[in-house]
């Protein structure tokens, strides 16, 4: 992808962390741009392990003003990302539909869906003068078939993705730029520490191969989706979930 850095949003994750130590093992790869949303996570250990190749970037997504701050200082020291992995969510909680907290749902659907937009609406038309270009979200597989009970407000925050994604799909299908999306299943990472563990297990027990995904489960979708092998598919969502939804 030449020299444009690679922007990886929501990137302190454990999901996040698992993407940008696979493209930085690239040989002779670009500058990846992480963002996360404070200082001090794990991300530092990888800069140092690593250097100038990974630049550490903070923004509060539930912001659009630092959303903007940030997008500024990408374009003024980084200029166009050509590759952008989107990831950024509150952590998953089970509720009741009667107990729907219009905050909280407020906040998420900035973080994971204004900020996409903030972005794409910054970089996307820059983006499709490049040679090459990949925008990749990362939704979850309660957008295919029945989702789980008691996750009203992450199922329709994650369809709002996937609208969007395909929205901007078709108007840019012409471009040089490939616009695709993710949708693991259950992955055990930290994102799930708010739930109980029985919910966890009897995930990974429905599973067909009778465990839950780790990170390393989506590297390779991710890497395919990133790289030339895919210069022709656009516009789809992969589910990676091991069979348990299609």
């Amino acid at each position: 992808m030449g020299t444009n850095p690679i922007l990886i949003t929501g990137a302190s994750s454990d999901i996040g962390c698992a993407i940008v130590r696979r493209i930085l093992d690239r040989p002779a790869g670009p500058i990846v741009l992480a963002h996360s949303f404070a200082s001090g996570n794990r991300l530092g250990s990888l800069q140092t392990e690593y250097g100038n190749r990974l630049q550490l970037l903070q923004a509060d997504f539930s912001k659009r003003s630092s959303v903007e701050a940030m997008a500024e200082r990408i374009a003024t020291e980084f200029g166009t990302p050509a590759e952008f992995v989107h990831l950024p969510a509150l952590r998953l909680i089970y509720e009741r539909f009667t107990k729907f907290d219009w905050g909280r749902f407020e906040t998420d659907l900035a973080i994971q869906v204004e900020s996409a937009v903030v972005l794409l609406q910054r970089f996307l038309p820059k983006m499709t003068k490049l040679p090459r270009a990949r925008i990749l979200f990362v939704l979850s597989s309660v957008v295919h078939g029945v989702p789980p009970k008691f996750v009203s407000m992450y199922t329709m925050v994650k369809y709002t993705q996937l609208g969007l994604m395909r929205a901007l799909a078709a108007e840019y299908a012409s471009t040089s730029v490939r616009i695709n999306a993710i949708s693991p299943g259950m992955v055990e990472t930290r994102f799930l520490q708010d739930i109980a563990d029985v919910a966890v297990q009897m995930s990974a027990s429905t599973n067909p191969q009778g465990r839950n995904a780790t990170p390393d489960d989506l590297l390779g979708g991710i890497e395919f989706l990133l790289s030339p092998a895919s210069d022709y598919i656009h516009g789809i969502d992969v589910p990676i979930a091991a069979g348990s939804v299609c």
